[in-house]
């Protein structure tokens, strides 16, 4: 079981991640809506996703980069995936206008949300 130094999250970005922020994040079904395809335990919740991977021990598979790296955009993993490219706008169509060429988290939020998978490594 790792968890990773905060010096590994700032090497990874130009940001230092706050976990308490990446947990809100995670959980927050209005922005992110993590949830709404992962579950954060192996054994799933009612009221999380089975869509996708369960978060739980995420920290022992992936580092912090491949972390960041397929939060961005996990179409450069899985050109067919169906999560979204939290920090890309390019490619995407039918975008609210509200929402047209921005990304959906910044910089800083996303250090947020990989510094607390980070500490999801059981």
């Amino acid at each position: 079981m790792r968890a990773w130094p905060a010096l590994l999250l700032v090497a990874a970005s130009a940001h230092a991640g706050d976990v308490e922020r990446g947990r809100a994040l995670v959980a927050d079904r209005t922005q992110t809506l993590c949830l709404l395809c992962h579950a954060l335990t192996a054994a799933g919740d009612a009221n999380q996703g089975n869509l996708a991977p369960p978060l739980a021990g995420i920290a022992t598979r992936l580092d912090a980069k491949d972390l960041r790296d397929r939060i961005a955009d996990m179409r450069r993993f899985n050109p067919a995936t169906v999560m979204p490219p939290f920090r890309s706008t390019a490619g995407l169509r039918d975008v609210a206008p509200a929402w047209a060429g921005k990304p959906a988290l910044t910089e800083q939020q996303l250090d947020d949300i990989v510094a607390y998978l980070g500490t999801l490594a059981k």
